[in-house]
C-alpha cells in the first residue's frame, strides 16, 4: 500500500492514528488523533515529535520499543503508556505499532482506556483494601493486639484515601464518649474530654458520613473545648470522615478521620472503603462483646462454684482446696495451722422473729465483720447456715484464741437493721494441726466437736482436748 494510501486509509479509522518517521516525527494523524492531543493537523505534521506527546516516566520505554523494533520482530507491539496532550491533561493509552511494508515508518494506533484503568485500579485498591482490613482485623480476633482501638485506628488513617489524622470515641456510662485512641493527636490531652450525644458532630449515626459543620462544639464548656482547639486541631479540620462502630444495631462508637487541606478529600472511593471498613468493625466489635460476655459468665461461674452468693465468702468446696494447700505448706515448713469453728449465737431467733430476709442481711454483715478480724494470711469460709470457718497458718492454738476474741467482739456489736437493733454472739471451738489430726476433714471434726463443747458449756470457746 502506498503511502497516500495509507494517509487516506487512517481518516478513515475511527480511532486515534498516527503515521510515525523513523526518528518519531508524527508525519500525519486522522482527526480522532488530532481530538486526542487537543492540536490542529498543521501544528503536528511533520513538526511534532511523537514523544512530545508520552509522558516522561514512559518516555525510555516508548524509544527503546521504537527503536529496537526495527531491528527485532521479538519487540512487543502492544504496551501501554501515559499521553499527556497539549493542554497538559493526561490519558492512559494502549498503543499499538505496526512497520508499513518496504518503508522506515509505522502507524501507530490509540485506544484510551483511562476509564477502564481508573476502573481497575480502583477495583485493585478496594480488593488491597479489604485484604488488609480482613488481616489487621484477624490480627485484634485472635488476640494478637492489646491496644486494638489504637491499632485499628493507625491502620484505618492508612488505608483510606485523605485520612491524614484520626480518633476513636467510644460510649462509656451514662451515654457519655470519650476518646479511646489517635492518630496525629495528643491523646493525654484528648482523653479529658468527653461528648455527651447531642454534643457529638455527627450525632448518632449509623453510617459511614462526612462532617464539615463543627458547630456543635460551640456548645462546650470553657475548659473542654480549649483542648479540642489546642490538641484537637478542632478549628484546622476541613472535613471529618465519621466511620460507626454499630453493634446490635446500637452505634457504640466513631472512628473519626481528619483531613486538614480540602473539604473535598474523601471521595465516593474514600467513602466506599469506609463502609468496608465499618461493616468489618461491627463484625469484630460484635465477636469481642460476644467474647466478653462469655468470660464475664465464666468468671462469674467459677465465682459462684467457689464462693457463697450470699456473703461472697468461699464456700466448702474452696476451704477443702486451699485447706490441702495450706496443710501441704505447713509439712513443709515444719508450723502448726489452727481451725476455728464458729457457729452464731442467737441467729435462729432472729431469723424466725423477723424473717429470712432480714436474716440473710445480718449474715451478710457478719461476714463482712469477720474479714475485717483476717491477717493476709488468714482464711475464711462459710460452710452453711450460721457456721463460718478460719484457717490460720502457722499459728498454734493458744495464739487462735487472740482473733477468736477480735471475732466475738465484732459479732456482738449491735446490728442495725431497718430501725431495729439485733443482737447476737457466737461459739467458737479450736483444733490444731498436726496435733490433733493428720487431715483437714479430723481436723475440721475436732474444731466442730470443740464448738460444740463450749456451746453446752456457755463457753466463748473451747480448744480442742483429745
Amino acid at each position: 500500500m502506498k503511502e497516500n494510501s495509507i494517509r487516506s486509509f487512517i481518516q478513515l479509522l475511527g480511532i486515534p492514528t498516527f503515521i510515525i518517521d523513523e526518528d518519531t516525527t508524527i508525519i500525519a494523524l486522522n482527526e480522532e488523533a488530532c481530538k486526542l492531543i487537543k492540536l490542529p493537523k498543521s501544528v503536528v505534521e511533520g513538526k511534532k515529535s511523537w514523544t512530545a506527546f508520552v509522558h516522561p516516566k514512559d518516555l525510555e520505554t516508548m524509544k527503546k520499543y521504537h527503536y529496537e523494533r526495527r531491528k527485532s520482530c521479538h519487540v512487543p507491539e502492544k504496551y501501554y503508556f501515559t499521553l499527556v496532550d497539549s493542554e497538559k491533561n493526561y490519558r492512559e493509552i494502549l498503543i499499538n505499532v505496526s512497520m508499513i511494508p518496504n518503508s522506515s515508518r509505522s502507524i501507530v494506533t490509540l485506544i484510551d482506556v483511562t476509564e477502564l484503568k481508573h476502573l481497575t485500579d480502583k477495583f485493585e485498591r478496594k480488593t488491597r483494601c479489604q485484604q488488609a482490613i480482613m488481616h489487621f482485623t484477624g490480627e485484634v480476633l485472635k488476640g494478637k493486639r492489646k491496644n486494638h482501638y489504637q491499632f485499628l485506628l493507625e491502620k484505618a488513617v492508612e488505608i483510606i484515601p485523605g485520612a491524614q489524622a484520626g480518633s476513636v470515641l467510644l460510649r462509656g456510662k451514662r451515654g457519655i464518649f470519650y476518646y479511646k485512641a489517635a492518630v496525629g493527636y495528643d491523646f493525654q490531652q484528648l482523653s479529658r474530654v468527653f461528648f455527651r450525644e447531642n454534643e457529638l458532630a455527627q450525632g448518632l449515626a449509623k453510617d459511614v458520613v462526612k462532617v464539615t459543620d463543627f458547630s456543635t462544639n460551640e456548645t462546650l464548656d470553657k475548659e473542654r473545648s480549649s483542648i479540642l482547639k489546642a490538641f484537637g486541631k478542632i478549628n484546622e479540620i476541613k472535613v471529618m470522615l465519621s466511620i460507626p462502630i454499630v453493634v446490635q444495631k446500637e452505634t457504640i462508637g466513631f472512628f473519626n478521620l481528619d483531613n486538614f487541606e480540602d473539604v473535598d478529600a474523601f471521595d465516593e472511593e474514600a467513602v466506599e472503603t469506609a463502609k468496608i471498613f465499618a461493616g468489618q468493625i461491627g463484625v469484630v466489635f460484635e465477636r469481642l462483646n460476644l467474647e466478653k460476655k462469655i468470660k464475664d459468665q465464666n468468671k462469674t461461674m467459677r465465682f459462684l462454684s467457689y464462693h457463697d452468693p450470699l456473703t461472697g465468702l468461699p464456700n466448702r468446696r474452696m476451704l477443702e482446696e486451699e485447706a490441702e494447700r495450706i496443710l501441704s505448706s505447713s509439712n513443709r515448713s515444719g508450723k502448726t495451722v489452727s481451725v476455728i469453728y464458729i457457729d452464731l449465737m442467737g441467729f435462729k431467733k432472729i431469723n424466725d422473729q423477723y424473717g429470712h430476709s432480714t436474716g440473710d442481711k445480718v449474715l451478710s454483715v457478719v461476714a463482712k465483720r469477720l474479714k475485717k478480724c483476717m491477717r493476709k494470711s488468714d482464711f475464711v469460709a462459710r460452710l452453711g447456715g450460721d457456721e463460718f470457718v478460719f484457717l490460720l497458718p502457722g499459728t498454734p492454738a493458744r495464739l487462735a484464741v487472740k482473733l477468736i476474741e477480735r471475732v466475738i467482739e465484732q459479732i456482738e456489736t449491735p446490728i442495725i437493721q431497718e430501725g431495729k437493733k439485733l443482737k447476737i454472739s457466737a461459739n467458737a471451738g479450736i483444733a490444731e494441726y498436726p496435733k490433733d489430726g493428720g487431715y483437714f476433714e479430723k481436723i475440721l471434726r475436732n474444731a466442730d466437736r470443740a464448738m460444740y463443747h463450749a456451746k453446752f458449756q456457755k463457753l466463748t470457746y473451747c480448744i480442742f482436748e483429745s
